[in-house]
């Protein structure tokens, strides 16, 4: 049964931190709103509250995972295949896998992910280079986070930081103008001495672009205080769900599975790391799997990772 854990619930209270840092930075938004349609401010804040509600359903789910990702149903044989495992992994976990659907995704870097209350998203190239046994441990992780709500709740996340994001963006859109300036200033040459025109210009350039600077970091700081949280949280649920496959008996595939990540990333083989602001695949289309050894904001390095798992194994062997 899904049930939230220490990680869930502390993205629950950023949700409940950040929400009205949100609804400040809608502010400006629902005031022009009102002033252009003649719409209150009730109602702005209303229809906002109101596709958080639909943030969780179902279709909406998809059709957003569908714009991020090139996701479909899977083939016959790739059917055949994740039911066999995913019976094992849900017998394992003693829950009923009726709720979860589980999509493919054309890329060839391997890769598996979960994303909101039900959906589990594997790439071609997970099938075609994981064993079935790598294949359940990967799975049984992921079915960790959706069964201690990390995904579910950090929806709620992301929808809260969109309105953070915004401003951020905002910021920089004003900052761009500025940052024109002094690089257009900065093309002079540096005055050997004196206190001429050169001076004065370069002088002018360095301001432009603290101002620009300030502007940005300004804009952007509600959102990157937020999305340090928010990362912070991903990798403590990174080690719970790893506890998790170990405890329904799965260690040793998922630990198997860290090895092949660790294993083909050593040889240049492996995922290529991104942006941590990126979606889960990069700007790039390369895939990140939380078992990608370079460390990342939201993902521990694999190695810890990997020693957490062997001991914790070791401890259920005992």
């Amino acid at each position: 049964m899904a049930r939230p854990d220490r990680t869930a619930l502390c993205s629950l209270a950023l949700v409940l931190v950040f929400l009205p840092v949100a609804g400040a930075c809608l502010l400006p938004l629902a005031l022009l709103a009102r002033r252009a349609l003649g719409a209150p401010l009730w109602l702005g804040y209303g229809l906002w509250l109101v596709s958080a509600a639909c943030y969780g359903l179902r279709p909406v789910q998809l059709a957003m995972a569908r714009l991020l990702w090139p996701i479909r149903r899977p083939t016959a044989a790739e059917r055949a295949r994740l039911e066999r495992i995913w019976r094992h992994v849900i017998t394992q976990a003693e829950v009923s896998g009726r709720r979860f659907r589980i999509r493919v995704v054309d890329l060839t870097e391997a890769n598996a992910h979960s994303v909101g209350r039900d959906l589990i998203c594997v790439t071609t190239g997970a099938l075609d280079q994981l064993g079935d046994r790598e294949l359940a441990g990967v799975l049984a992780h992921e079915l960790g986070h959706h069964l201690r709500m990390h995904t579910s709740v950090s929806a709620f996340l992301v929808w809260v930081l969109l309105p953070l994001q915004g401003i951020a963006l905002l910021g920089s859109l004003l900052a761009t103008p500025v940052a024109a300036l002094a690089n257009a200033l900065g093309t002079e040459p540096h005055p050997a001495g004196g206190y001429g025109p050169r001076r004065w210009v370069c002088g002018c350039a360095r301001a432009a672009f603290r101002l620009g600077h300030g502007i940005r970091v300004v804009f952007a700081a509600p959102g990157v205080a937020a999305f340090a949280a928010k990362n912070a949280a991903g990798r403590s649920a990174e080690y719970r769900v790893d506890a998790f496959a170990v405890d329904i008996g799965l260690g040793p595939e998922l630990l198997s599975a860290l090895r092949w990540f660790a294993a083909n990333e050593s040889t240049g083989c492996g995922l290529v790391g991104d942006s941590h602001n990126e979606n889960e695949y990069g700007r790039s289309g390369r895939a990140r799997h939380a078992a990608v050894r370079i460390p990342r904001p939201t993902h521990p390095p694999l190695d810890r990772r990997m020693a957490r798992i062997a001991a914790r194994v070791g401890l259920c062997d005992a």
